[in-house]
């Protein structure tokens, strides 16, 4: 398990579109249970900093807590997934597909690749909406982020949770988390 957290102030020149800030890396467990193929696939980790027509000013939405490294089958799941928006901003949650990145002949691209972005190869039933088993099945709140279901089946499981951030019923930015559960 690892964490960065990185910190500055950039003054950026105004750009149409705004700008994306990606880092990506390959690959993931072969142990993994809802991806095809996991070990051939990747990750990709994008900020968004919106134009500034859409955002003079803007700070990101920022998760509250660290995801669980693991969860227990057969126990209900009540974890605190929201965020904190330091402007004020409306936050909305849901269920995503997380971004497929990089590859085994090209681990960590510098540059890395520019959207759109390719998302994971679930192996179904799996998806961005079901992304592991569970009864009940995994659901997070769209108001308050809380993630709540119960495994009921021992494995390692990719999870997406995306927080999108409106000002004015303006959409600024969508900040994802892809996370393993185990």
């Amino acid at each position: 398990m690892e964490e960065a957290v990185y910190d500055t102030i950039v003054n950026l020149p105004p750009i149409a579109g705004g700008y994306n800030i990606t880092y990506q890396r390959c690959c993931r467990n072969n142990t993994i249970l809802n991806l095809t193929n996991p070990q051939n696939v990747g990750a990709t980790y994008t900020a968004h900093i919106p134009d500034v027509s859409v955002a003079a000013v803007n700070s990101s939405p920022r998760f509250n807590n660290f995801p669980p490294i693991f969860l227990c089958a057969n126990y209900p799941v009540n974890f605190d997934h929201s965020a904190i928006d330091p402007d004020g901003d409306m936050l909305v949650y849901e269920f995503a597909d997380p971004y497929h990145g990089a590859s085994n002949l090209n681990p960590m691209p510098q540059p890395p690749s520019a959207p759109p972005y390719i998302t994971v190869p679930w192996l179904p039933p799996y998806s961005g909406n079901y992304p592991m088993s569970s009864s009940p099945a995994m659901a997070v709140n769209n108001t308050t982020g809380m993630l709540t279901g119960a495994p009921n089946m021992i494995g390692q499981w990719v999870v997406g949770v995306r927080v999108k951030e409106y000002r004015n019923n303006v959409l600024l930015s969508v900040n994802m988390r892809d996370f393993q559960f185990n």
